[in-house]
């Protein structure tokens, strides 16, 4: 009988190490099978729109249903290893001017709110005009997820900030670009500052940040805008 061979030290070395690569992603798997954590961004900017649309027909549009933690679609999106869904909104004057889904495999996603938006219309004339004035937008560049947790909790930076949001959490922030700078507003006296900055014409944008938890997989469908 011939003698049996070792399995090589390397082999097993090497398989060891693919394991413990391949074990967060495995795990991060079998977490998100049937959920996802969704997070929304909304930047509302008291006068970034220089017009107003005569059609909505370019703005690319998801329905959120919150109550049924529901997504719609206007195509199927692949949510296979999936755990973390970024809605992205900027509106002006009640007019909704970019928009961003992102699905993200990694728990991580950004978004580079500094950069200039575009919302093109044709006037009488049939000549395109673009509508957003990027000045007016008052943000402070480049928001990152930098993380995704199995509770649901996502760590995030932005504007040099370190924001932690657990389920059910919101973080906001209103900017001010007055002639003497940029300044963030204190919560209880955001209602009487943009009333300052509609009378004084000054540039002001509230961002808000939501974590609204664990959302079903099963309830991202494809349907006509409501």
């Amino acid at each position: 009988m011939g003698k049996e061979r070792p399995f090589p030290l390397k082999g097993l070395l090497l398989c060891i190490a693919v394991g413990l690569v391949l074990a967060p992603f495995v795990l991060r798997w079998l977490w998100f099978r049937d959920e996802y954590v969704f997070l929304t961004i909304e930047e509302s900017s008291l006068n970034a729109l220089s017009g107003w649309p005569m059609s909505f027909a370019d703005i690319p549009q998801v329905f959120i249903d919150a109550n049924e933690k529901a997504l719609i679609l206007s195509e199927k999106a692949n949510l296979i290893g999936v755990h973390l869904g970024v809605h992205y909104s900027a509106v002006s004057q009640g007019v909704e001017f970019d928009e961003k889904l992102i699905f993200s495999r990694t728990g991580k996603a950004s978004i580079d709110l500094s950069s200039p938006a575009s919302f093109m219309i044709s006037d009488m004339d049939g000549y395109l005009t673009e509508l957003v004035n990027n000045d007016a937008r008052i943000v402070k560049g480049n928001l990152e997820v930098k993380k995704t947790l199995r509770d649901g909790t996502v760590e995030i930076t932005y504007g040099g900030q370190h924001i932690t949001l657990k389920p059910g959490d919101v973080w906001a922030e209103l900017l001010i670009s007055e002639p003497t700078g940029v300044r963030a507003v204190s919560a209880a006296d955001w209602e009487e500052e943009i009333d300052r900055c509609f009378r004084m014409g000054y540039p002001a944008t509230r961002l808000a940040i939501a974590n609204r938890g664990l959302w079903p997989k099963s309830n991202v469908k494809v349907g006509m805008y409501p």
